[in-house]
């Protein structure tokens, strides 16, 4: 009776798969199986064979790769020209083909191949389920997001509360002002004033530009709110951003600011390298804290994002479908996570019970809050190459002038906007 149930089983399988007009796969890939791929990843095959295709061919010496580089425009042109088997997609790109039906629907797969999908990130596997309209056509190994880092000895020393999960701008600004700017100590540490409001206009759902429209939108009363209360935190001390070309170090890893806010990839390109330079004489006692989160729902950032979405491409040919598939599970599997959970490197893995976590540290902090549902889809790359760099140069420029005094706060919103048009209306 088993056998009978078994072969019944199998039959169901491959009717339904004949039926889809796809290719029966194997849900046990031999790891001896021969096949040759191409997969599409950002910055060609280098990057792709440090991050992925070195530990992947480990497991399966006998499949070939070709990887093809993922421009910044004209990814259709390459997709029709090279055919790619597998697609590390950017979200904007990935929604778009999925809604043409370019891209493979990974359900059956993931079902079929018993993959755990209970350990990734819920917010984000629902976040790609809610967009692909219930389906799930990839899978994004790593996100990004920035967390709140701060100093606990400077925290106990003024007798401060530590800083919460989920506080907004505001709070944290105000939480910074409460350190001692006479004795050398700023609250808070940013990469420069831009920084700030971009993130803070961000947080209050407020875009520097429509990217559809090519148009700058920073002329607003609401812009002008946001460079209100940076000017304030940047007059009163209680935050600093060094000028480059100071200290090899910031104030952060100096011990003479309280917090800051960054990306996962500070903890080893600021505070591992600080480690590894200055040995035992570095001393700082950091903690995490979720970095700030959008006014309207705090349980979002518009900080989160993720790229390398790990894709199939619906026209994957019958002898590169199984390969392509081993490839997409691999890069997300527990596996590769675990291996990879032994070093920082430069974002979280999405997948949850393999997180690294240097003196127990809370990681988790980065993994406290969703993606925004609106600010993912925003398809950045049909700006202008190297808009959004000239664009903070101007505001770090414009919000120089004002705190020197040379220029009032309307003539400084006004140049931005005139100079950031010019600067967007300019073609590649």
């Amino acid at each position: 009776m088993l056998s009978s149930i078994s072969a019944m089983a199998a039959l169901t399988v491959l009717i339904s798969a004949c039926a889809s007009g796809k290719d029966v796969l194997k849900y046990e890939a031999d790891t001896n199986m021969k096949a040759s791929i191409k997969v599409l990843y950002p910055g060609g095959e280098d990057w792709f064979m440090r991050a992925y295709g070195e530990l992947f061919l480990t497991k399966y010496p006998n499949v070939e790769i070709t990887v093809i580089d993922y421009p910044l425009k004209g990814v259709d042109e390459v997709v029709e020209q090279d055919k790619p088997d597998v697609l590390a997609l950017r979200f904007p790109d990935y929604e778009r083909f999925a809604q043409e039906d370019k891209l493979y629907d990974l359900n059956a797969m993931i079902t079929n191949d018993s993959f755990d999908l209970e350990k990734m990130h819920p917010d984000i596997i629902d976040f790609l389920r809610q967009r692909g309209e219930g389906k799930l056509y990839g899978l994004p190994p790593t996100f990004s997001n920035k967390a709140t880092f701060y100093n606990k000895d400077l925290f106990d020393k003024y007798q401060i509360p530590y800083p919460e999960d989920r506080m907004n701008w505001e709070e944290l600004i105000a939480l910074a002002q409460r350190f001692p700017v006479d004795e050398g100590i700023s609250g808070l540490y940013l990469q420069d004033f831009s920084f700030m409001v971009s993130e803070m206009a961000l947080s209050r759902g407020i875009s520097r530009q429509n990217a559809a429209a090519k148009k700058v939108t920073m002329d607003t009363k609401s812009f002008e709110n946001v460079f209100e209360t940076a000017l304030k935190a940047y007059q009163s001390k209680a935050v600093v951003s060094p000028e480059l070309g100071g200290s090899d170090y910031d104030p952060f890893i100096m011990g003479k600011s309280a917090m800051t806010v960054n990306y996962f990839y500070y903890i080893n390109n600021a505070i591992g390298w600080a480690q590894r330079d200055l040995g035992s004489t570095f001393q700082l006692n950091w903690e995490l804290a979720s970095g700030p989160g959008d006014d309207a729902d705090r349980t979002t950032t518009s900080s989160l994002f993720f790229t390398n979405i790990f894709t199939v491409n619906a026209d994957a040919g019958p002898d590169q479908i199984q390969a392509a598939w081993e490839l997409v599970k691999f890069v997300n599997s527990e596996e590769a996570a675990k291996l990879k959970s032994k070093t920082a490197g430069f974002d979280p893995s999405t997948r949850t019970e393999h997180i690294y976590s240097p003196d127990g540290k809370r990681i988790e902090a980065f993994y406290d809050q969703k993606p925004n549902l609106k600010d993912m889809s925003v398809d950045y790359s049909s700006l202008p190459e190297g808009f959004s760099s000239k664009l903070d140069n101007i505001i770090n420029a414009e919000g120089k002038a004002v705190l020197a005094g040379l220029k009032t706060l309307d003539e400084a919103i006004a140049d931005i906007q005139a100079r950031g048009q010019s600067e967007m209306d300019k073609q590649d």
